[in-house]
């Protein structure tokens, strides 16, 4: 395996607007987007179209949206080996998109935020080349990322830690310090660096 993501997977609602409305205002929808999402599930999904051998660790729940996320990432030839189904709800993202791609977004986390990774997947996750890590809403799995970190020999770390990780340096720092490869986009480098 090249690179297995480890990462929130979303379905995501994305409603295209001419403006995002702020506080009292009121704008018009002009189409809806439903999509798989997740920065990680993202990056792996692209890989895969590129040729690399691909996999993903993460929780969907059993339910239309899970469902459809597993669907895609098959389609897009990710091994999905690693991903949980479980009750509950999947991850989902409210998203508004204006003109000028300018985006808010809203996350639910759903089962993301009860991923725990177990044996099997530490060793799916062992076995790449990479393990490209992004952000979740809650504290549960960065946990868990940090220490299927402590784990891994061999293995290269790539991480995108997202605004929802930036402003927390101090919990990310161990994952920071073990990464090969940091994207971080201008407002994430500005929450680091101060």
């Amino acid at each position: 395996m090249d690179v297995i993501g480890i990462g929130a997977l979303n379905f995501d609602y994305l409603y295209m607007v001419e403006k995002i409305a702020g506080a009292g205002e009121e704008e018009t929808v002009h189409s809806l987007v439903e999509a798989p999402g997740g920065s990680a599930a993202n990056t792996i999904a692209g890989l895969s179209r590129l040729g690399a051998r691909t996999g993903f660790i993460g929780t969907v729940g059993r339910d239309r949206e899970g469902e459809f996320i597993l669907r895609d990432m098959k389609k897009e030839k990710v091994d999905t080996s690693g991903v949980t189904k479980t009750n509950g709800a999947t991850g989902t993202i409210l998203g508004f998109v204006d003109k000028r791609g300018e985006r808010a977004l809203y996350a639910y986390p759903g089962v993301n935020d009860i991923l725990e990774i177990n044996k099997r997947q530490a060793k799916l996750a062992a076995s790449a080349k990479y393990v490209h890590l992004s952000s979740f809403v809650g504290g549960g799995p960065l946990l868990a990322q940090k220490n299927l970190l402590k784990e891994l020999k061999d293995t290269k770390v790539s991480f995108a830690p997202g605004m929802l990780y930036a402003g927390k340096f101090s919990k990310i720092k161990p994952i920071i310090k073990k990464s090969a490869i940091l994207f971080l986009n201008m407002d994430e480098t500005e929450l680091i660096t101060g």
